[in-house]
């Protein structure tokens, strides 16, 4: 399999018209990498022919695969310092699609040199007799081109597919699966996300209302009747044939349709406004065992005053999972109402394709109060979350940062993060907020609701949300 992923990769290699404007040395080290790739192939199916044979070194595979690994090194380096040199959508496409070949390089490095029998190679690549080690590394290697750079260039997104596919199964194959992929929960709950909340729930004062299953007419005279513009409303009963209601309420069957191994970023912190907030990539089965399972056994111990005795919140949010692992995908559906067509209005411009993102996280998750591009419909899978909502024309009493609000709030003492922070997000910590900081938000209305398990929440464009996890939550978010 890996031999033929190798050969797909070199057929679809094109002239490379938007990686030459990188510059004539990085273009030259990926031709570089192509040719040493090619090179294994030949060997390694025995197609070399003799003049080939006098024009190349008499290098043994494992001595072709290392210098291959090397090479895509650099190019990885070099690649990702020139990702992080721009606004993540001001990247030019040169980087991210030298970026994306030279993680496909690698990753196929490492497969064809685990499976060649015919050297033993270095440790760094092939470890002992019964390792996968290097399997789940080109798996990470992939996960990082789909995460960082999105599998930028024509056809390659379905070889990293179809690569990931190839070394997942072998690794089933090399280990024991009967096991759970992830240990067991330390208390005994029949569901994901029903574990009581050891906190009083949020008083409900001014309910969103909820529709049961309105039809599309109805819907789309909501979002688009209204000369005042339209209101939230939380849809009961459109989720109730997904498959993820079930199967991801259970920790171990997640982590398998995942895939334990696989990468995914997630936010370290309380909220991304907090200062210490980071963010980092981890595999799926590290993040369930440090950050969801963790969770019960801290509700075993004594909490003191100490807070650096408290855990780290992970969050795994706005982030386009289902475009990485598209199994995931199969669980869920688009829900009809994300079809409407919503009024024109300004500053309002509809993706070109609907846009989803996961947000799996333990109770405690908060994303502060903001605004979004486009309208919204929050698909709450698993758990449950305390919404509330401001209408745009309660903007001057939220504390945007940007709306030089800053100075009034904060005096002289403006950080470097309220000078950078988009202003779409507000200041004001929504439910213990400030008021003689922010005095304005007493008087702002607002609606609310404790989103449910199977229920949909539509958040028209420009209405400020502030989301809070009860409990560990799954939730998708549909923009459009």
């Amino acid at each position: 399999m890996s031999l033929e992923l190798a050969s797909k990769f070199c057929s679809v290699w094109s002239s490379h018209d938007s990686i030459e404007n990188c510059g004539h040395a990085p273009f030259k080290a990926l031709e570089d990498g192509r040719e040493l790739l090619t090179t294994i192939l030949d060997k390694s199916t025995g197609s070399s022919s003799k003049d080939q044979e006098q024009r190349k070194p008499s290098n043994t595979v494992s001595d072709l695969v290392n210098q291959l690994i090397y090479q895509s090194d650099f190019l990885l380096d070099y690649a990702r310092a020139m990702l992080h040199a721009y606004p993540y959508r001001d990247v030019p496409a040169c980087w991210r699609e030298l970026y994306t070949d030279a993680g496909i390089l690698k990753a196929l490095a490492l497969a064809l040199g685990y499976f060649d029998s015919s050297d033993s190679l270095s440790n760094s690549v092939k470890g002992s007799e019964n390792s996968n080690g290097p399997l789940k590394l080109a798996i990470a290697v992939c996960d990082n081109v789909l995460v960082m750079a999105g599998a930028s260039g024509a056809g390659r997104k379905p070889i990293i597919f179809d690569l990931i596919a190839a070394l997942e199964s072998r690794i089933e194959g090399l280990q024991d699966i009967s096991g759970p992929s992830v240990p067991k929960r330390q208390k005994t709950r029949a569901r994901l996300g029903e574990e009581d909340t050891q906190s009083p729930m949020p008083k409900i004062r001014y309910s969103i209302p909820r529709v049961h299953l309105p039809t599309m007419d109805a819907f789309q005279r909501h979002v688009c009747g209204s000369s005042s513009g339209p209101t939230p409303i939380v849809i009961t009963g459109a989720m109730n044939h997904w498959p993820a209601r079930e199967r991801w309420t259970d920790l171990d069957t997640l982590c398998r349709i995942a895939g334990p191994d696989r990468l995914v970023p997630i936010e370290i912190g309380r909220q991304y406004t907090d200062e210490q907030w980071t963010q980092k990539l981890v595999t799926m089965r590290e993040f369930i065992e440090q950050y969801i399972l963790l969770e019960d056994k801290d509700q075993d111990r004594t909490h003191g005053d100490d807070k650096e005795s408290e855990p780290q919140i992970g969050y795994l949010a706005q982030h386009d999972l289902f475009d990485q692992i598209p199994r995931l995908r199969r669980d869920i559906d688009i829900p009809d109402y994300c079809l409407v067509e919503p009024q024109e209005e300004e500053g309002y411009h509809p993706p070109d394709d609907m846009l989803l993102n996961a947000w799996f996280g333990p109770r405690g998750t908060i994303s502060p109060m903001h605004t979004d591009p486009y309208h919204n419909l929050l698909a709450q899978v698993v758990g449950k979350k305390y919404v509330r909502l401001y209408a745009p024309k309660e903007t001057q009493n939220l504390y945007c940062y940007g709306s030089g609000h800053e100075k009034e709030s904060m005096g002289d003492q403006q950080d470097g993060k309220e000078a950078t922070m988009l202003n779409n997000t507000s200041q004001v910590d929504v439910e213990h907020p400030d008021l003689e900081r922010h005095p304005r938000f007493a008087d702002a209305q607002y609606v609310e609701t404790i989103l449910e398990p199977g229920e949909l929440l539509y958040i028209p464009f420009q209405w400020w949300h502030y989301i809070r996890s009860l409990s560990t939550s799954f939730s998708v978010s549909f923009w459009f």
